[in-house]
């Protein structure tokens, strides 16, 4: 079946070769893990699509997920590493099931239905929320709409018949900014379309002045759509807080065993340093932003980050 295409760790598809550069910048002391255990475990990775941060190419993955994992499976080499293609659903609905392999997937976000047959590890992956994605060119279009914090007033953007906007049929940006979409849905100056791959090819051709995206996802369609653009992603007020995504396994024995040694692995790497994965997949000005929120988040007692940003400092720098 299409979505059972299976990857041994050491070949190309896994990567762990191609990123042995890298992570020898990374990994403590600049060493990968050795290997102490006699017997060998399998782990299989189960990896749903989800660009850019699992990327599958012609058989090879890659994507600032797929280089976490990566970077985590080289640590625990006591473990024989696979990878598994796979809906988010199926794999969900496989860990339930809580048979075969051990089986874990490290973009996962805990909930409290999920925390009955999935253990989680501490917090590994940090993204910045859905934000307000602008041609870079337009910054001074929108300072006006800023709050005193830098942040751009949601509903103010909205409700400006000048500016035109796309958003996608259907989808969830969050509570706080579906509540501002929905009162401004059905006006001339937001475009409802179905598929939001083209939204940044849209703000190239001039067909709409900002859309709502990830700012890693804007990047990837970027790079892939229309490398010349130049964009900017603000943030939304009351939308800053940085989302948590982690590893999770099976809520089996073996799971909640290799959870415990993840979490030894996050423990001992309190700068969080394979977050670089994914500031890499940021244009300039968001990954500043990203340092800084993950600056404030790794040294605050809280485990929340709220960046106090302000688009006008950081074109300064």
């Amino acid at each position: 079946m299409a979505w059972a295409h299976w990857h041994k760790a050491r070949s190309l598809a896994f990567g762990l070769t191609c990123t042995l550069g890298l992570l020898s910048v990374l990994t403590p002391h600049g060493a990968v893990a050795e290997d102490t255990s006699p017997d060998h475990q399998s782990l299989v990775w189960a990896v749903p699509s989800f660009a850019p941060a699992f990327i599958n190419e012609s058989g090879k993955l890659s994507g600032y997920a797929a280089d976490t994992q990566n970077w985590f499976a080289a640590q625990l080499p006591q473990y024989d590493h696979d990878v598994l293609l796979v809906p988010l659903a199926r794999l969900l609905a496989e860990m339930k099931n809580g048979d075969g392999d051990l089986r874990c997937s490290t973009t996962l976000i805990p909930t409290p239905e999920r925390r009955k047959y999935i253990t989680f590890a501490d917090t590994v992956l940090l993204h910045l929320p859905v934000s307000v994605v602008i041609r870079a060119e337009d910054e001074d279009r929108f300072t006006p709409y800023l709050n005193d914090e830098g942040h751009i007033e949601l509903d103010r953007i909205l409700g400006d018949e000048n500016l035109s906007a796309a958003i996608r049929i259907g989808r969830a940006y969050g509570r706080n900014v579906d509540t501002h979409i929905n009162q401004f849905r059905e006006t001339n100056q937001v475009m409802q379309v179905a598929e939001d791959t083209k939204f940044v090819r849209m703000l190239d051709l001039g067909r709409i002045d900002w859309t709502l995206y990830f700012p890693s996802e804007a990047e990837y369609y970027r790079r892939l759509l229309t490398p010349e653009l130049a964009i900017k992603a603000l943030p939304i007020a009351g939308n800053t807080t940085l989302l948590e995504g982690t590893i999770g396994c099976a809520n089996t024995p073996l799971g909640k065993q290799t959870i415990a040694k993840i979490n030894t692995i996050i423990e001992e790497n309190p700068t969080m340093p394979w977050t670089e994965f994914y500031a890499q997949w940021l244009g300039q000005s968001d990954r500043e932003w990203f340092y800084a929120a993950r600056d404030q988040y790794i040294h605050s007692e809280h485990f929340e980050a709220r960046l106090e940003y302000s688009p006008t400092e950081q074109s300064q720098r």
